[in-house]
């Protein structure tokens, strides 16, 4: 019986190549072609397997962030508002969910459930009152910013339903300092 080499080469690109030396072609080439039947055969069942791996991974991720709510905005300029005024928070920090909108100022609750908000506010004039509304009608916190560059924040978990929208109002007349200073922001508890 001649001698029978067989290579297995993984070539660059990740697949396997065969090279095949043959001086006999007797019962051993049809045994190397079985044998390479089913190796092609097992690789084939591998890449299935991680393929379906990867994708449950995938699906798990989507669904994950897809229930994500949550968001983190900031005042990018110094403002005077005048009582009755919405802070516009209007540099987006986070967005998960696209709640809230930069251009209103409002965060519009996607699902009924328990959520979060924060207000850190930083007064450049004279004393003035802040309020986190609810619906324009339902004072959730009060935000006293003392003159003198001095911050004052709040934090409020409440229950709220779909389609509620939370925003910061001036209930009196204020000055807010711009940058990093004046930050909203609320998320999803439950």
């Amino acid at each position: 019986m001649s001698p029978l080499t067989v290579l297995l080469i993984v070539g660059l690109c990740g697949k396997l190549c065969f090279c095949l030396n043959l001086t006999n072609h007797g019962d051993d080439v049809a045994h190397l072609k079985q044998l390479v039947q089913q190796l092609n055969t097992s690789l084939h069942q591998m890449a299935m397997n991680n393929r379906n791996e990867i994708n449950q991974l995938k699906a798990n991720f989507n669904t994950q962030s897809q229930g994500s709510i949550a968001f983190t905005a900031t005042l990018t300029h110094n403002t005077e508002y005048l009582a009755g005024n919405t802070v516009v928070f209007d540099r987006i920090i986070l967005n998960l969910g696209n709640a809230y909108h930069e251009s209103y100022g409002h965060f519009t609750v996607p699902v009924r459930g328990v959520h979060q908000f924060s207000a850190s506010l930083l007064n450049n004039g004279k004393d003035s009152y802040f309020n986190i509304m609810r619906n324009g009608n339902q004072m959730l916190s009060d935000i006293y910013t003392k003159t003198g560059y001095i911050s004052s924040s709040s934090i409020v978990v409440v229950q709220l339903e779909a389609r509620d929208v939370v925003f910061v109002k001036a209930s009196t007349t204020g000055n807010l300092d711009g940058g990093y200073y004046c930050i909203f922001s609320g998320f999803l508890i439950k």
